[in-house]
């Protein structure tokens, strides 16, 4: 923690952002290579490959906006449960498990269902690593990390369980017929 510096949090996401551009392009290249549809002239060749370079290099605004937002949310979480770390330290700390895990899953993510199942299980490993993190930075209990971490994601569920809930009675509305 205490060799925590802006220099290397900005090193670490702009690599996280390089590589998951890089996967992204490689991804699109298989995904063009393997629909017959894109190459058969049913969808536009050119729009398909703007889309796939645009979503690619999106990510050099995705990964630093997401981890900050998440950090800071999670940061802002632990201060109130008292916790006495700093943001620096704990976007620190956050990316040191972080890139690899990344990495690990952009790679991993090429291998049809083998990659989703392990990018799962990596995905439960960040929550792990995260809650220890959370209790070394700010000096919680390991029931109050947990909270820190968990709370964030309950709330992302709970609003996409929403969603889905007046997505489904809209359509439902919408398809009803009046006699």
């Amino acid at each position: 923690m205490g060799k925590a510096d802006w220099a290397i949090v900005w090193v670490q996401l702009i690599a996280i952002a390089i590589a998951g551009t890089i996967f992204g392009l490689i991804r699109g290249a298989i995904g063009l290579a393997s629909n017959p549809f894109v190459t058969t002239g049913g969808f536009n060749l050119g729009v398909y490959q703007a889309l796939t370079v645009s979503g690619s290099t999106f990510s050099f605004i995705a990964v630093p906006l997401s981890f900050f937002i998440l950090v800071g949310i999670q940061y802002l979480i632990a201060r109130a449960f008292q916790g006495q770390g700093k943001f620096l330290t704990q976007g620190y700390t956050t990316l040191l498990y972080q890139t690899p895990i990344y990495i690990a899953s952009y790679v991993l993510g090429l291998i049809p269902i083998l990659g989703g199942i392990i990018g799962a299980a990596l995905y439960i490993y960040s929550i792990v690593l995260n809650v220890y993190s959370i209790m070394a930075v700010h000096r919680l209990s390991g029931g109050r990390a947990t909270a820190v971490v968990l709370i964030p994601i309950a709330v992302v569920f709970l609003l996409l369980f929403l969603c889905i809930v007046v997505l489904a009675a809209i359509f439902v509305v919408s398809t009803r017929t009046t006699p």
